[in-house]
């Protein structure tokens, strides 16, 4: 790659950071073997790649969890660069690529500086939007069970109900079918005698 292409962080851990371009072949992500190593952690160890290709700069994701962007779209494979490209690594880190011919009109540092330059001089970018973190993911809680004491409760509740209904109507039954077998004893009849029922 042209020493003058480079990237500037405009969000992330430093932003106004600039890192050249300046190998056929670069690698950025959180680990320190990345030749640009940028420590934020929704970047993937090794989360993109950027390489020459003849003329062209291509970036292509590396198989990042949290994915890469180019202009708002996530990355399915390899994309050329042009001037004014924003990255995004995730949702935390967003980068600019600047090209060799407008990389060799702002000065290389820390943050772009306004310049008393004739009108020809196309002024720095815009500063930074100011960061605001994403939402942090909050996974919704399962519906919790009820306990396991409690459901056995309900269960035995119910078992107990039903015991309760079989024998009322065995007794029923039974009563019905002495009753029309005339087995039934007269003390059964006593109670009904001293209410006036028979």
């Amino acid at each position: 790659m042209t020493d003058d292409s480079r990237l500037v962080m405009r969000e992330g851990p430093q932003p106004g950071q600039t890192f050249v371009l300046d190998q056929d072949s670069l690698t950025l992500g959180r680990d320190p073997g990345n030749e640009i190593m940028i420590g934020d952690p929704q970047v993937s160890r090794q989360h993109a790649r950027i390489t020459r290709q003849g003329g062209l700069t291509v970036i292509e994701d590396a198989g990042s969890t949290n994915g890469t962007f180019v202009n708002g779209l996530r990355l399915a494979g390899p994309h050329t660069l042009t001037d004014g490209d924003v990255i995004s690594l995730g949702d935390a880190v967003t980068l600019s690529y600047h090209s060799a011919d407008i990389a060799m009109t702002e000065p290389l540092g820390r943050q772009p500086t306004v310049s008393t330059a004739p009108p020809s001089y196309e002024p720095p970018p815009p500063p930074p939007p100011s960061y605001e973190p994403s939402p942090t993911y909050m996974p919704t809680p399962p519906l919790s069970a009820p306990p396991v004491e409690e459901t056995q409760r309900r269960t035995w509740l119910w078992v107990g109900c039903v015991l309760v209904v079989l024998l009322v109507v065995g007794a029923c039954a039974v009563v019905f079918v002495l009753d029309y077998l005339k087995l039934l004893p007269a003390i059964f009849y006593e109670p009904l005698r001293w209410l006036g029922i028979t």
